[in-house]
């Protein structure tokens, strides 16, 4: 499914656009959105080596409640000013706002 790829290409944005800027202004934010992307990438895997259903749905869900914290671990870095708004800030925004937009759709279909 293209969302795995999608997913990873998230990561790889927030690791290498916004990761570094934070880190060294603000580590704990830092640290929470390190955890929340890799939860992105690695709950949209694991949903994906199910045959659908409620354990599915359930992976997807928390892929979902992971993509939006890291978004809002970006906002707060914005907030706060421990971030500039710049293009590898909003490539890494955009990214995890198509994640979301397919996670929301994934976990919106019936489960038999």
């Amino acid at each position: 499914m293209k969302i795995y790829s999608l997913s990873l290409d998230a990561v790889s944005a927030v690791h290498e656009d916004v990761m570094p800027m934070l880190s060294a202004h603000d580590a704990e934010l830092a640290q929470q959105l390190h955890r929340a992307a890799r939860s992105v990438a690695l709950n949209v895997s694991e949903g994906l080596g199910l045959l659908g259903g409620k354990r599915q749905r359930n992976h997807f869900q928390i892929a979902l409640g992971s993509a939006r914290e890291s978004k809002t671990c970006i906002e707060l870095g914005l907030a706060t000013r421990a971030l500039k708004r710049n293009a590898g800030v909003k490539q890494a925004l955009d990214r995890l706002d198509h994640v979301c937009a397919i996670l929301w759709k994934l976990t919106r279909h019936q489960v038999a």
